[in-house]
């Protein structure tokens, strides 16, 4: 990863380690399923899964937008957003095993400070597209065809923010906060 002055070796390796894990697959059936039993179990269950599988998901997320075509993973906008995303990888990799009620309240807090933390990644990278744009200067049949490839790639990360977006709401479906 390029750039990454402000974060520390090992918080790379770790990314890079955990953008290498596989995904656990969730349906939203499934979660709509288990949040309508609003259980403090329910709850405890939802938080150590999403403490377990929102690394893997930011950390890859991450990575992707370190290795953007044509550039665009070095526009200060996008710059920007990849550093949300580390910001938000060492807050889930620092938070302690969740064991409790009380353990699952302070991640929930900690989960609702990173989303808020993201609200602004869809203008950011727009205005980091903007930015590539201005800079490129080739035929626009060209750019085009170039920017396809960029659009591709936005609507694979936006479905993915979605996904973390659903798998984030899993506690928030249960209605206790």
């Amino acid at each position: 990863m390029a750039a990454l002055e402000s974060f520390s070796k090992r918080l790379i390796e770790e990314v890079q380690k955990w953008g290498c894990m596989k995904q656990t697959g969730v349906s939203l059936r499934y979660m709509m399923e288990f949040g309508s039993k609003p259980t403090q179990r329910n709850l405890l269950i939802s938080a150590q899964f999403l403490h377990k599988e929102l690394p893997i998901r930011i950390a890859r997320r991450a990575i992707e937008l370190d290795t953007l075509p044509y550039g665009l993973s070095h526009k200060p906008a996008v710059l920007k957003v990849r550093d949300w995303y580390l910001d938000s990888f060492r807050d889930l990799r620092s938070f302690p095993e969740i064991k409790d009620a009380n353990d699952e309240r302070d991640f929930t807090q900690m989960i609702k400070a990173i989303k808020v933390r993201h609200n602004n990644v869809v203008p950011m990278m727009a205005l980091g597209v903007q930015q590539l744009k201005k800079e490129i200067s080739i035929p626009t049949r060209t750019l085009n065809q170039d920017i396809h490839e960029i659009h591709q790639f936005l609507d694979r990360f936006y479905m993915s923010a979605c996904r973390i977006a659903q798998s984030e709401s899993t506690t928030s479906l249960c209605g206790l906060y």
